[in-house]
C-alpha cells in the first residue's frame, strides 16, 4: 500500500508511514466516517479506490472505530464484486468503497513528520486516475467520428453539390452566359427534368426564335437557328402543365467560349414561407390583399420575356391626331376572382410604326387583331396562361379599347363584341343582311381557368315594311326573346363597367384617370403599365 500522505509505498501492517510519520489509523478512521457521504458515486471512481488500496486490506489491523465496537466500515465489508451477479454494474448501493477525494478533503496533518531527503509523489486522485485510463480510447472514438465526418461532407462536395456555375435559378435578374454548345438542363417545381417543353429565345436585338424539345437531356444553344450574340429573354415551357419559367442569357460566339457555362441545370426559386403566407384578416370579407411577393416574382419573369420580344409601351401618331400604342402595352394585376392574389393581365403589339400607319389605312380588323390579350397566374414558380384572345373591341369612330366588367358577384370579367353571327342568327336571318349588331361573350376564371359566363347577341336587319331595324336575338346559340336579351345585357353590359383600357383613340388624355374615372386613355395605359412593372421589381 501507499502512504495517503507522502505517498510512499509501505510493506506489512504499519500504523505510522516510516517515510513521514502519517498515523496510518487517523487515516482509516476519516475513510470510514466519510464512506456514508460517497455511498452514491460512480462505480468508476469505487473502481479506482479499489485499484489504490488492492493490496491484503482484509489483514489489516481494525480502527479505532471498530476497537469500540462500533459497525464495519464499507471498507471492512465484502467487495462489490461479490454482489456483482444480484445486481447492475450501474447500481451504486450503500456499501460501495468510497472514493479519494472525499478521503484527502478532511485528511489531517501528520502530528510527527519525519524528515525524508525526497518526497514520492503523491498518488492521482481516483477519478482522475480513472479518466487517464478511459480517455485514450475516448479520443480515439470521437476521432474516428470526426474523421468519418469529414469523409461524408467531404464527399459531398465533390460528388453531389453543385457549384454556382452549374445551377441557375428562373427569374434571376443576372443572365447566365452561354454559347454555341452549352448545355442547358431545364427542371419544374419538383427539382425533376422537363421531358416534353418549349423553348423561346427573345432577344433585345429583335431575335425571336423558339423550339420544341423532347427527352429529359436538356438542349444546346446551336439548336436555334442563326442564333447571333447578345442578351436574351429564354422561356421555357412545360406541354404538359403548361406552366412557363423565364431567365435572361447572354449569348456570346465561339471566341469567347470560356467565358459560357458547359452545363446549367434551370431550377425554380424556393419558397419563403413567410412571404406567401396569408393571415386569417387577410381573408375576411373578401379581405385585404395577401402577400403576394411570390407571385410578383413569378410575373417578373413574364414581363421581363415580354420587354425583350416587344420593348416598352410606345404611342404613335398613326395620323393627324389618332394614336395608337404599340410595343407591351399594358401590364396590369387584376384579381379577377376577388381571392387576394391578382393575375397578371398584358396587352401586347408587335407592329413597328411604319406598319400600325399602314394597317389604320387599309386593314382596320388587322388591325384589331393585331393586339393580344393575355391573362396570367402564379403557378409552381412561373406563370400559367389563363386566358388569350387577339382582339380589340372597336368603335364606330374608330377606337379600340378593351372592356373589363364586373359581376354582381365582384368578379372581374373579360369583356368581348365581335361581328361574328351565331348559327342560329343565321337561319333566322333567312339570308337577310344584318344592319347593324354585334356578339357579346364575357369571360371569368373559375376553377384556376377562364371560362365563358354570358354570352348574348343583337342583330338588326332592314324590316320587310316600314322604317327602322327588325332585331333578333341569341346567346349561346339558341335565339331568345328581346326581355331575355335585355337581363343579360343589364347583367353583363357596360353599365357594369369596371375598368376599359384604350389603345387607339383621337386623344392621348381624354378620358379620365385609372385613380378616379373607369376609362383609361392611352398615356395612362403607358404609366399603368410602369407603375406596375415597378411592382413586380422592374424599374
Amino acid at each position: 500500500m501507499f502512504c495517503p500522505n507522502c505517498g510512499f509505498e509501505l510493506d506489512g501492517d504499519l500504523r505510522y508511514c516510516t517515510e513521514c510519520g502519517y498515523a496510518l489509523e487517523d487515516a482509516k478512521a476519516v475513510l470510514n466516517s466519510a464512506s456514508n457521504e460517497v455511498a452514491e458515486e460512480p462505480s468508476v471512481i469505487n473502481e479506482a479506490a479499489e485499484e489504490i488500496f488492492a493490496s491484503d486490506e482484509t489483514e489489516k489491523e481494525p480502527s479505532a472505530g471498530a476497537e469500540a465496537g462500533e459497525e464495519k466500515s464499507p471498507v471492512e465489508s465484502d467487495p462489490v464484486a461479490d454482489e456483482e451477479d444480484d445486481r447492475p454494474k450501474d447500481d451504486v448501493s450503500s456499501d460501495a468503497t468510497p472514493s479519494i477525494p472525499a478521503v484527502r478533503a478532511d485528511r489531517p496533518k501528520p502530528s510527527n513528520p519525519v524528515a525524508k531527503p525526497v518526497a514520492a509523489p503523491a498518488p492521482a486522485p481516483a477519478a482522475n486516475v480513472s479518466a487517464q485510463k478511459k480517455d485514450p480510447k475516448a479520443l480515439y472514438i470521437v476521432g474516428i467520428i470526426v474523421g468519418l465526418a469529414a469523409i461524408a461532407i467531404f464527399s459531398y462536395l465533390l460528388f453531389f453539390s453543385k457549384s454556382s456555375d452549374d445551377v441557375a435559378h428562373y427569374g434571376q435578374d443576372k443572365a447566365i452566359v452561354v454559347a454555341q454548345e452549352s448545355k442547358i438542363t431545364p427542371t419544374d417545381a419538383k427539382g425533376e427534368k422537363i421531358k416534353k417543353y418549349s423553348v423561346t429565345l427573345n432577344g433585345d436585338n429583335g431575335y425571336s426564335t423558339n423550339a420544341e424539345v423532347k427527352g429529359d437531356e436538356g438542349f444546346t444553344v446551336s439548336q436555334f437557328p442563326d442564333i447571333k450574340p447578345g442578351k436574351y429573354t429564354l422561356t421555357v415551357r412545360d406541354s404538359k402543365s403548361k406552366v412557363e419559367w423565364s431567365i435572361p442569357v447572354k449569348v456570346v460566339d465561339n471566341s469567347k467560349s470560356t467565358d459560357a457555362v458547359k452545363e446549367v441545370s434551370l431550377e425554380v426559386p424556393k419558397a419563403n414561407e413567410d412571404d406567401t403566407k396569408t393571415g386569417e384578416g387577410d381573408k375576411k370579407d373578401g379581405g385585404a390583399a395577401a402577400d403576394n411577393t411570390a407571385a410578383y416574382a413569378a410575373y417578373k419573369q413574364k414581363c421581363q420575356e415580354y420587354l425583350a420580344c416587344y420593348g416598352e409601351p410606345r404611342i404613335v401618331e398613326a395620323t393627324d391626331s389618332v394614336y395608337a400604342m404599340r410595343g407591351l402595352c399594358l401590364v396590369d394585376l387584376v384579381d379577377f376572382d376577388q381571392d387576394g392574389q391578382p393575375e397578371l393581365l398584358t396587352v401586347a403589339n408587335g407592329m413597328s410604326d411604319d406598319e400600325l400607319k399602314s394597317a389604320w389605312n387599309g386593314d382596320i380588323e388587322g388591325l384589331q387583331k393585331s393586339y393580344t390579350v393575355e391573362v396570367w397566374s402564379a403557378a409552381d414558380g412561373g406563370v400559367k396562361r389563363l386566358y388569350s384572345q387577339n382582339w380589340l373591341d372597336n368603335s364606330n369612330g374608330g377606337t379600340m379599347f378593351l372592356p373589363l366588367i364586373k359581376a354582381d358577384d365582384g368578379s372581374i370579367l373579360v369583356s368581348q363584341s365581335t361581328y361574328e353571327m351565331s348559327n342560329a342568327i343565321t337561319a333566322l336571318l333567312a339570308g337577310r343582311q344584318a344592319l347593324a349588331g354585334d356578339n357579346t361573350s364575357v369571360y371569368g376564371k373559375k376553377c384556376d381557368v377562364f371560362s365563358l359566363v354570358s354570352n348574348y347577341e343583337s342583330w338588326g336587319v332592314a324590316p320587310s315594311e316600314g322604317n327602322g331595324y327588325e332585331y333578333y336575338y341569341a346567346s349561346e346559340g339558341k335565339d331568345i326573346s328581346e326581355t331575355d336579351y335585355n337581363a343579360l345585357y343589364q347583367q353583363f353590359g357596360y353599365g357594369h363597367n369596371y375598368r376599359t383600357y384604350y389603345f387607339f383613340d383621337f386623344s392621348t388624355s381624354g378620358y379620365g384617370s385609372i385613380s378616379g374615372e373607369s376609362h383609361v386613355d392611352p398615356n395612362r395605359v403607358a404609366e399603368v403599365t410602369k407603375d406596375t412593372l415597378k411592382k413586380v421589381g422592374i424599374e
